[in-house]
């Protein structure tokens, strides 16, 4: 027998698929059990489907049952990626207030050279969408501008303030957020005590920042509230998401960076997040990381597409949404 646990988790759709059909050549031969967030793809291929909710089981049968199941469609599978209102007109966030600016950045890890010249910017109340396939250089470009990663060249302006050269504390300090894509939550504390870590050495003055207090982010994220004095490390993955994000909001941010956050996420979660984020964009900008097209092209305002480090291609979000075709040949996705 072959244990599987979130195989197709950061995959691109591409390789989702190239290791889908490597599970159903492997299980021609031995059983697979398998774990796994893509719902859409598990009930593709499997002969016999479990449900859990915390920790218990909620139904087993067949794909078909499972994909029908009122249950299961009200607390996982969702009903689908909403309708984003905004509707953000392309030429109207280019004329917004710019609060990033990042021109010709060259980073590295170690002796590799992950950034070349990456250039891009956000505006304000704008959500922008990083694309690429694994090891474009999303995740180093979002450290970068968090401070974990020097720049070895380039410059890094936060609301006209050249950060590049900052530590990752005075950068955070300032209003940039950042949530990695493993979380980080402190182990043995309780939710409250992380929010609270997350608060701390913030000066947010009118021009810096927005203050989130704790009645604020439960109207945000209502499922915390039963959950504040609940250890990190006893939540669920989707309840430690909601959480990282959270702790991020908490230092009063105007930038949150996010990596990855939809990732081995329910279906059902994640349209509560997407929700959310559509939300904050009244209150803050985003950069966001994401292998799910679909859901990041609905969310975001504008795509700016990595390829070895650089930035070759930038424009609206709906266009490659609406267009599979123009998406293909900008993407190769």
């Amino acid at each position: 027998m072959l244990l599987l646990d979130e195989p197709l988790a950061g995959l691109a759709a591409a390789e989702r698929e190239r290791v889908s059909n490597l599970i159903e050549s492997v299980a021609t031969k031995v059983p697979v059990l398998i774990v796994e967030h893509d719902i859409d793809r598990v009930l593709g291929f499997s002969h016999n489907v479990t449900v859990m909710k915390q920790g218990e089981v909620l139904m087993t049968g067949s794909p078909a049952a499972v994909r029908g199941d009122r249950r299961v469609q009200q607390i996982y599978t969702g009903s689908g990626i909403p309708p984003v209102e905004h509707a953000c007109n392309f030429d109207t966030a280019m004329n917004a207030t710019q609060l990033l600016r990042v021109d010709r950045v060259n980073s590295f890890d170690g002796k590799s050279h992950i950034l070349h010249d990456a250039t891009f910017d956000v505006r304000e109340h704008e959500i922008v969408a990083l694309l690429g396939h694994n090891g474009a250089g999303k995740s180093t470009l979002l450290k970068t501008l968090a401070g974990l990663v020097t720049p070895a060249s380039g410059s890094i302006a936060f609301d006209g303030r050249d950060i590049s050269r900052l530590a990752a504390p005075d950068i955070a300090r300032l209003g940039i957020g950042h949530v990695p894509q493993e979380c980080g939550l402190f182990a043995g504390m309780t939710v409250h005590e992380n929010l609270s870590l997350g608060r701390l050495a913030r000066t947010t003055d009118g021009n810096r920042g927005v203050v989130w207090s704790e009645a604020d982010i439960l109207d945000h994220f209502p499922r915390l509230k039963q959950r504040m004095d609940v250890a990190a490390d006893y939540l669920s993955g989707d309840e430690q998401q909601m959480v990282a994000v959270v702790r991020a909001l908490s230092g009063n941010v105007r930038l949150l960076l996010l990596d990855e956050p939809f990732e081995g996420l329910a279906p059902a979660v994640i349209l509560d997040l997407f929700n959310v984020f559509d939300r904050l964009r009244e209150k803050i900008s985003i950069v966001i990381v994401e292998h799910n097209l679909d859901l990041v092209l609905a969310l975001a305002d504008r795509v700016f597409a990595l390829e070895r480090g650089t930035a070759f291609h930038e424009g609206p979000a709906s266009q490659l949404l609406l267009d599979l075709n123009y998406r293909k040949e900008v993407l190769w996705l």
